[in-house]
């Protein structure tokens, strides 16, 4: 940390990207201060593109100070602020405004502002805050709170927006959640992730958020099993993933229409595999089957399903049955086939041939698998014109989309 301080303290260069993290060690205050008042110098924040502050806690002691300094970043592109932040009382900063007019991209972890006024903001990522849709939905206008502190958030203009909520605190508001979704017209990709996502939100979203393109659920607490009809009314929907449903009966399909659906994320729950045929459209497929594969599976992939060109199998919860592994040379359009979470070597014995595939990828196996097939030649026996084959226990994924790998 000293280093640092001299470094910023003599430095003339101008830097268009920083990262400080104080995680790396343990940093008192008042190291803390002395980078962050040398960061914040006008030389250095002028020119600033991209800036990442990993703050460790005491969120409320440098969150003015963090503001004074975005406020004067002329050429500012990317935000990411953390905090470690242990009780959910301090994630509402009313000392955070951020207040920029060429910032692109925000992340936010641990807090959330009390003020985002940044017109050309497109994407906002936030973490970890405390029911972060209820905050922001009764600060949509600008104003005053009770104690007189300005609150508003500017987001109308947003094209992508992820939240991922793991905290267990039921403080939210209907009403402003249902505000906070109808002001963002203009989202087309939309992530939610930990917190539970009402059958009535869903439709609020669905009526509101009609230019989506792509829509990922955590979690799903539905009224009725066809609650997933109001997608379609996203008619330029492309990718949907739903990981978790709470409810007992299967989620159906069967009044889905959604004629430009390309790619299906289903986590592990109890789904109506006749009910797919109506999302034919899809060429790409991630599924996480259950301890016990049955039948309508089976034939949703030999079926429904035939015609895919890239299909994702995490066998995190069960073995890969023989007979699901089966129909994978009925898919003779498969190009691409990741495992994920192969536990036993036997499963990849009982893998049939498969001439059609391009690329195999075996991902986050257990360690005997990834030892025994490794850079060895054993895999590529199992296809025949295998162009692309790797097995590894890295991914370069984001929100479990993208087929690139790194292993």
């Amino acid at each position: 940390m000293k280093e640092a301080v001299i470094m910023l303290e003599q430095t003339q260069r101008v830097y268009r990207t920083v990262h400080i993290d104080f995680h790396l060690e343990l940093a008192t205050v008042i190291y803390k201060l002395k980078v962050l008042n040398r960061l914040f110098k006008p030389h250095l924040v002028q020119q600033l593109t991209v800036l990442k502050l990993d703050m460790g806690n005491d969120p409320v002691m440098h969150a003015s100070d963090i503001s004074r300094a975005v406020q004067k970043m002329e050429h500012l592109q990317e935000l990411y602020i953390a905090f470690n932040v242990r009780t959910p009382c301090t994630t509402e900063c009313y000392t955070m405004h951020l207040v920029n007019p060429t910032l692109q991209k925000l992340v936010i972890k641990g807090i959330t502002p009390y003020v985002v006024d940044c017109a050309n903001l497109w994407k906002l990522d936030v973490a970890e805050s405390l029911h972060v849709e209820s905050i922001i939905g009764g600060k949509l206008q600008r104003g005053v709170d009770f104690t007189g502190h300005e609150c508003y958030w500017k987001i109308d203009q947003l094209t992508e927006l992820s939240i991922v909520n793991d905290l267990k605190f039921n403080l939210t508001t209907r009403s402003s959640i249902l505000r906070f979704y109808r002001q963002l017209s203009n989202v087309t990709r939309l992530y939610l992730y930990g917190h539970t996502l009402t059958q009535e939100t869903l439709q609020v979203i669905c009526e509101s958020c009609v230019q989506l393109e792509e829509f990922t659920i955590g979690n799903f607490q539905m009224d009725d099993p066809n609650a997933l009809r109001y997608l379609s009314n996203l008619p330029n929907l492309r990718q949907f993933g739903i990981w978790k449903i709470l409810i007992g009966n299967p989620l159906s399909f069967a009044s889905v229409k959604l004629p430009k659906l390309e790619k299906l994320l289903l986590g592990c729950m109890a789904i109506d595999w006749p009910s797919l045929a109506s999302v034919r459209s899809i060429s790409w497929l991630k599924i996480k089957p259950g301890p016990v594969i049955d039948a309508p599976i089976c034939r949703a992939l030999s079926g429904t399903f035939a015609h895919l060109r890239f299909l994702w199998i995490d066998a995190h919860t069960t073995r890969i049955a023989r007979e699901l592994l089966a129909q994978l040379p009925k898919m003779h359009w498969l190009e691409t086939l990741v495992l994920e979470n192969i536990v036993h070597l036997r499963t990849l014995k009982t893998l049939p041939a498969l001439p059609q595939l391009k690329r195999l990828i075996i991902y986050r196996c257990h360690k005997k698998v990834y030892e025994r097939y490794y850079n060895n030649e054993a895999l590529a026996k199992l296809v025949r014109n295998i162009r692309w084959i790797r097995a590894g226990q890295k991914i370069v994924e984001e929100r479990g989309i993208k087929d690139s790998f790194e292993c």
